[in-house]
């Protein structure tokens, strides 16, 4: 079978997957009304609309080089003599400019095809994406009303239990806190978020003398946001390319997968969406979150003298660092040291 069948195939194959309901007929011929011939069509696509019949002719050019005006005004007679409705040029290698222009005034379209599949005309198209990963620094406190002593220790947020009016418990503040973040419960834009509410309905807290009191518990996020740009490899896809246009018209795509923890170290970090290289087409949006197993091993949270509140994330196996290299300072009376917690993987996905 030679390129240009093989081309003519190919074209019709991609056209029938983007108008499955229509009939697409390859190799046809039709009477021509103005020059009496029978004329070759390439792909003919016919469809209805009420008691319309509508057709679009196709042409397929394997051309070295770029089709020119040349082959948009011969393939304009072609389209008039068969009456058809639309016509349709489709060069792998492109269009000149001239082509182009010559083919808007006509309302012609100009394609590429745009398949995955192994043939002659395999494409291997790559397709702009941002990551926006959200980390969040979380704080705790607690609200009492009532006219109680309170002692609150300085793990209180990993150690006591809130409970209900019953006494049943509702977990630790600081794991309910980190599975409302992990979830998504918690507010994700960047910035400070103060005094959320992390339980529903009345809860109560022993007030480390002994007696169980109404309380509420709080806590405040910092949210902080990396964005990265890169490429992704789009692996399987059917469609053509409009060369004046420049979109890309298909039913759908697959991309490849790509772990956090690559697009973290070989995707280039942006400031902005501005920064990007060209605008990204996909956007995705990832939190790294809380290891709620175990919590506690490879992070620090303190207060500094300001009261704000810093939870410092790292991966692998790094030597962490102490609490003057943080601060800048040593440890003061109203610092406090909350406990060391674990660094978190952001969660895997795929696109």
């Amino acid at each position: 079978m030679s390129d240009f069948e093989d081309l003519e195939k190919l074209v019709a194959k991609i056209q029938s997957e983007l108008a499955p309901t229509a009939e697409i007929l390859h190799n046809q011929r039709i009477p021509g009304r103005l020059s009496g011939r029978t004329r070759q069509i390439d792909v003919l696509v016919k469809d209805r609309v009420g008691q319309y019949e509508i057709l679009i002719v196709i042409d397929c050019k394997d051309y070295k080089k770029r089709a020119d005006v040349r082959s948009v005004e011969e393939f304009q007679g072609l389209v008039a003599d068969v009456g058809a409705h639309k016509g349709v040029l489709v060069c792998p290698s492109g269009f000149s400019e001239a082509a182009k222009t010559r083919a808007s005034g006509l309302q012609m379209d100009l394609y590429s095809p745009v398949d995955t599949e192994p043939h002659k005309w395999t494409v291997n198209p790559l397709i702009p994406v941002v990551v926006d990963f959200r980390s969040a620094g979380i704080s705790f406190g607690v609200s009492i009303s009532g006219p109680y002593p309170f002692t609150m220790p300085l793990d209180m947020h990993l150690t006591k239990q809130v409970t209900d009016a019953d006494g049943i418990g509702r977990g630790s503040i600081f794991l309910t806190a980190i599975e409302k973040w992990n979830s998504g419960s918690l507010p994700i834009e960047p910035g400070r978020h103060e005094n959320l509410t992390v339980f529903e309905g009345e809860t109560y807290m022993e007030n480390g003398h002994g007696m169980i009191v109404p309380m509420e518990p709080l806590v405040s996020i910092t949210v902080q946001r990396q964005l990265y740009y890169g490429l992704l490899p789009i692996t399987k896809i059917t469609g053509f390319k409009d060369e004046v246009g420049g979109s890309i018209i298909t039913n759908g795509f697959d991309v490849g997968i790509v772990s956090p923890a690559e697009i973290s170290s070989t995707w280039k970090e942006v400031e902005s969406e501005e920064d990007c290289d060209q605008p990204a087409t996909i956007k995705i949006l990832g939190l790294t979150v809380w290891d709620e197993q175990e919590p506690n091993d490879k992070s620090v949270s303190c207060w500094n003298d300001q009261s704000e509140f810093a939870h410092l994330l790292w991966g692998g196996p790094k030597k962490y660092p102490s609490y003057e290299e943080v601060w800048g300072h040593p440890p003061s009376p109203v610092d406090a040291l909350l406990g060391e917690g674990k660094m978190l993987e952001r969660s895997p996905f795929g696109f």
